[in-house]
């Protein structure tokens, strides 16, 4: 592969960004106190830059340097050519999870950006989700088309359909709100069009090839001449008079918004972000030239809005450079001036009453905000009623509206149920707007889209049907039919089997199911927050009873013990074990391991147990052999051989010395195998895009990856890895795992949620004719945990048995023959040990009976 042919993504002087210069900038920029300060809604001093930090770690070359997402795009045609010459069957069958539906209300899906309409057809509108793709509906949201799969990235900033010809769409490819141009986790790779309705896209004009970094935030198409397009970017506004082929740029600077005044395409508006220049441009030749109308001091972002009813009217909603609430203010002559008919009480974040950005409620000052947390830079939109020229809606954190043209507001929304009598709905309003066609308000937020129905007066949510969750991590286990999985901002998100429920709100890391007790769980929240459920509860926060409560990478790892369920291991500087389900925690290493935070964990299970961490930015393995419960113990490192960072490690089933590594970015190492000393590359059929994620099969003894383009696997017969990706789309897939009972395997995605498929098999799948490998069963007889296992596990019976009695426990294999069978007595609590460390490694039916009748059969795997 050669490196110097990747997209290196470039600044405004054309120059490559190396990663450590970004975060070298943030911190002089954070102890310059420039940076956000946190917000009150649960959200950390440094969230968007340790998630962009987070996504852009996985981005980088051999020399740390960030690699533009259109590189993932031309690594997606190479996959799609290959494919059409392909003979060889894709034994994948992934189906989508979920979630696709919501209960409304705090809870949600995914960030969706912005939204568009069919000229004519009022049932007919698009949306853009942040990491989701384009979706439409024909039936006013009843039910949801993807329209991008095939595209490798899914954020969208900006959608804009032809007015006159519905079939021509254009997409602005990226995430205009994730963040500034600095610390934005998806970049754009140009704009995209469509001319059959959305069943193909192509490159149009701009694709920034040649100068990344970049952001396409509005497209605006004139309704009289459709050949006319006006683009902003982070590095100016466009102009393009033949459809979007050739682009000329007419204004230098970010420009986040454009909108035409209504009736008068000649006159245009844009918006200017950035610290100190949060400026109101405006153009009276149709955007080809531009000059500064108006510029606030101290201004950040201003979004704008203009309303049929009186088109000369412009309205501004207005973010300080902190992200507080600068302003409301009003033009009445097309914008030739502006004046200020709304500002905030007091400059102490401790007295600004009805701070419309914040986000933190005072219910006993009803709708007065009190918070300091602030962050108008990424969530700010604005509308105008078309029929009403003073019916004006806001968003920032909430919702607010006016009757009389700005200069008072009231509450129409909240994020969180603290205000009595007002109604609660996702935070973080992206984009608000009527509908053109019938006058009904919509809203983008980052739990999805809602509508106000004004003869109701409610707040509906028209999510139900989008596939836009981004998932960091999942969890599975054997015998258990749901799932659990970690979702950006949405929480962590439980499925039981026939439905999906929000486990938890903020954002949902990584997460853990009790292999023995699944009415036992653990979820995840940023940088090293680990809860515990039971019964479906939250019972403890248990990462405070951590010696000194420390602070974790972005996604924090832990695990549960192979060896015993109630013992964790947690990854921090330092290593944690709690042998009580983490009601208490002591220090396995006595110190930190290095400067840093740990980014995952391995551990074996037997006799000797080992334990694995891996650190970001070190080129070792860090292990302990010597590991005993309760005890400090001494981590030794193995040196790898490779120029490039891990992303995940997984260990061989059998042999505690033998593991294998994934690595993140752009080089020429995706996969490695380390088995006693012995290093070897995997490298062979990967697409050079970062591999996230492993597993391994224990069952069929296949390997699985994870990509930035789906997923991979090898099985035993085979040195290079296959696709396994059937029906599934493009998409970044940021964890797996395997249910040995069901025998599927699922892979979380950021930005289309979680998908399942049936495992693969090498050679023939097993005969499930084979009467005893058909289990009619109640599943809850009993459980086996942990299972795969190495021959010792635990047999954990329901109320068919009873403590004292006399069972026997039978070992069958697939031809039907016992090959092990022992009489024992069930303890007080119903568990019953079995050792069949002697059986040789395969899939065998582990047998309940009593009294000569049979009460339950399972399948175990032994490695």
């Amino acid at each position: 592969m050669n490196t110097n042919a990747q997209v290196l993504v470039k600044d405004d002087n054309g120059n490559p960004v190396k990663f450590e210069d970004v975060v070298q900038q943030y911190q002089r920029q954070k102890e310059a106190h420039i940076v956000e300060r946190g917000m009150d809604i649960g959200e950390g001093p440094n969230y968007h830059f340790d998630r962009w930090k987070w996504y852009w770690e996985q981005h980088l070359d051999e020399n740390g340097y960030l690699v533009s997402p259109i590189q993932a795009y031309l690594e997606a045609k190479k996959i799609s050519d290959r494919a059409r010459l392909k003979t060889t069957t894709d034994r994948s069958d992934w189906q989508y999870l979920g979630p696709s539906t919501t209960s409304g209300g705090y809870r949600g899906l995914g960030r969706i950006n912005v939204i568009d309409f069919h000229p004519t057809n009022v049932n007919e509108f698009w949306v853009g989700a942040s990491g989701g793709g384009v979706w439409k509906t024909t039936n006013y949201g009843q039910t949801w088309t993807a329209m991008s799969d095939d595209l490798p990235r899914l954020d969208v900033s900006d959608i804009d359909i032809n007015p006159q010809n519905p079939n021509t769409i254009y997409l602005c490819t990226g995430d205009r709100d994730g963040g500034s141009a600095s610390y934005n986790n998806n970049y754009s790779i140009g704009v995209f069009k469509s001319e059959d309705g959305g069943q193909t896209w192509n490159p149009a004009g701009l694709s920034w090839q040649t100068s990344q970094f970049r952001l396409t935030n509005s497209l605006i198409i004139n309704p009289e001449d459709t050949s006319s397009l006006t683009l902003a970017t982070n590095i100016g506004i466009y102009k393009s008079f033949d459809a979007g082929q050739n682009w000329t740029s007419v204004e230098s600077g970010h420009f986040k918004q454009l909108l035409y005044k209504p009736g008068d395409t000649s006159v245009v508006y844009a918006t200017r972000f950035g610290s100190n220049n949060g400026d109101i441009y405006r153009s009276l030749d149709g955007g080809s030239s531009w000059t500064r109308v108006y510029n606030p001091s101290s201004a950040n972002r201003i979004t704008l809005a203009v309303t049929k009813d009186n088109p000369n009217v412009v309205k501004g909603i207005i973010a300080l450079n902190n992200g507080g609430l600068h302003s409301i203010v009003h033009s009445g002559n097309s914008g030739s001036s502006f004046s200020v008919v709304y500002t905030r009480s007091g400059s102490n974040c401790n007295n600004m009453k009805g701070d419309l950005i914040s986000g933190s409620l005072n219910s006993s000052n009803g709708a007065n905000i009190n918070g300091c947390g602030r962050q108008g830079w990424y969530d700010l939109s604005i509308a105008i009623d078309p029929n009403d020229e003073d019916g004006v809606v806001v968003g920032g954190v909430n919702t607010y509206v006016s009757s009389n043209g700005g200069s008072s507001w009231t509450m129409a929304n909240q994020w969180t149920s603290s205000l009595p009598g007002v109604t609660t709905v996702h935070a973080d309003k992206h984009y608000q707007i009527f509908h053109p066609l019938n006058n009904e308000f919509f809203e983008c937020n980052d739990g999805g889209l809602y509508t106000y129905d004004g003869q109701s007066q409610q707040w509906v949510d028209l999510s139900n049907g989008l596939q836009i969750t981004q998932f960091y991590r999942n969890a599975v286990a054997n015998g258990v039919t749901g799932v659990l999985a970690g979702a950006q901002d949405n929480g962590t998100f439980g499925y039981t089997g026939s439905s999906w429920v929000n486990v938890q709100g903020g954002d949902g890391m990584d997460c853990h199911i009790d292999p023995v007790d699944s009415n036992v769980f653990y979820t995840g929240v940023q940088n090293g927050v680990i809860d515990r459920f039971v019964n479906g509860s939250w019972s403890d926060r248990i990462s405070d009873n951590i010696p000194g409560q420390p602070e974790g990478a972005w996604i924090t790892p832990y695990l549960i013990s192979p060896n015993n369920n109630n013992h964790l291991i947690a990854g921090y500087r330092e290593i944690y074990f709690s042998a009580n389900r983490g009601n208490t925690w002591m220090s396995l290493t006595g110190g930190n391991v290095t400067g840093d935070n740990a980014q995952r964990l391995a551990m074996s299970g037997g006799n000797d147990p080992v334990i694995y961490a891996i650190y970001p930015d070190t080129p070792v393995v860090f292990y302990s052999t010597n590991y005993v419960p309760s005890t400090a113990t001494n981590f030794d490192t193995i040196q790898v051989p490779y120029d490039a960072t891990i992303s995940d490690i997984k260990l061989h089933p059998t042999d505690s010395a033998h593991f294998y590594l994934t690595f993140r970015g752009y080089s020429n190492y995706k996969v490695a195998e380390y088995n006693q000393g012995v290093w070897k590359q995997m490298n062979s059929g990967l697409p050079d895009v970062p591999v996230r994620c492993f597993e391994y099969d224990t069952s069929n003894h296949v390997l699985y990856v994870g990509t930035d383009l789906g997923v991979y696997y090898m099985d035993s017969s085979s040195t290079s890895w296959q696709t396994f990706r059937k029906n599934m789309p493009f998409i970044e897939v940021t964890d797996l795992g395997i249910n040995y009972e069901s025998d599927e395997i699922f892979a979380a995605t950021y930005g289309r949620g979680l998908w399942k498929s049936t495992k693969q098999y090498y050679g023939n799948p097993p005969d499930t004719s084979i009467s005893v490998a058909v289990i009619p069963y109640a599943d809850d007889v009993f459980k086996i945990a942990p299972n795969p296992n190495n021959g010792d596990f635990t047999l954990i019976a329901g109320t068919s048995v009873n403590a004292g009695e006399s069972v026997n426990v039978s070992l069958i294999d697939y031809t039907g023959k016992i090959i092990q069978r022992n009489n024992t007595v069930v303890n007080t609590n119903r568990s019953i040990k079995v050792r069949a460390g002697s059986v040789p490694a395969g899939v065998y039916i582990v047998e309940l009976s009593k009294d000569k009748a049979v009460i339950g059969r399972k399948r175990v795997v032994i490695r």
